[in-house]
């Protein structure tokens, strides 16, 4: 059977343009298949590094939480660097298309359960620890029906910024605070509909158990 539970999400602002930081708790769907191996949520990025040559990945954990038979919790770090954030709009943007304040700066970001050991847990063995294999598996708030999809991802602006209008198939409706923001796609047969207005009915899910 699985668990129906509100994610509860806690925000502080003291001022107008102050970051907004965030912490995301939930329980997972079908939480029972991961309870014996995942221990801890993540935020992870990859740095492109250059490896003599030759263009690796650094794995860089921006945040992370605890898990434990299915619930979880991550505080979400209150500003994020600009390295990891892009500037998408410019000043020749299409004319139903609106976007308040063009030097916005934003990214996406998920939460994944983890594995992954730190190097002071790995065991004192040579040639364990650096090739370790690890599982990350990717977390999603969403929910489907008959006629749509919904998911809402995580989404970090520096500044505020509404950004409304059509173009192609996509329709936006979004306001977004300085700091983190959950940004809900909705998708039909004809249109995706993108908005910052909470939606109800929403779980977590690890990706391919919802897909």
């Amino acid at each position: 059977m699985t668990a129906i539970v509100a994610t509860v999400l806690t925000f502080s602002c003291e001022k107008e343009d102050m970051t907004v930081s965030m912490t995301v708790s939930g329980t997972l769907e079908f939480g029972e298949r991961y309870n014996d191996e995942f221990t801890k949520v993540v935020i992870v990025v990859r740095e492109p590094t250059d490896m003599g040559g030759i263009i690796g990945f650094n794995r860089v954990e921006l945040a992370r939480g605890t898990y434990t038979n299915g619930a979880f919790s991550i505080e979400l770090p209150a500003k994020i660097d600009e390295k990891y954030l892009q500037s998408l709009f410019t000043e020749d943007m299409p004319p139903k298309f609106k976007v308040s304040d063009k030097k916005v700066k934003t990214g996406f970001f998920s939460i994944s359960i983890s594995s992954f050991k730190d190097m002071e847990d790995l065991p004192d063995t040579p040639g364990v620890g650096v090739g370790q294999i690890y599982k990350e598996y990717e977390l999603i708030y969403a929910k489907s029906d008959d006629e749509s999809t919904v998911e809402a991802m995580l989404y970090y602006a520096d500044r505020k910024c509404s950004i409304t209008g059509i173009i192609g198939d996509d329709v936006f409706s979004v306001n977004l605070k300085k700091g983190w923001n959950f940004l809900y796609e909705t998708k039909t047969e004809s249109i995706n509909e993108y908005s910052t207005n909470p939606v109800s009915g929403m779980k977590w899910y690890v990706r391919y158990d919802f897909y």
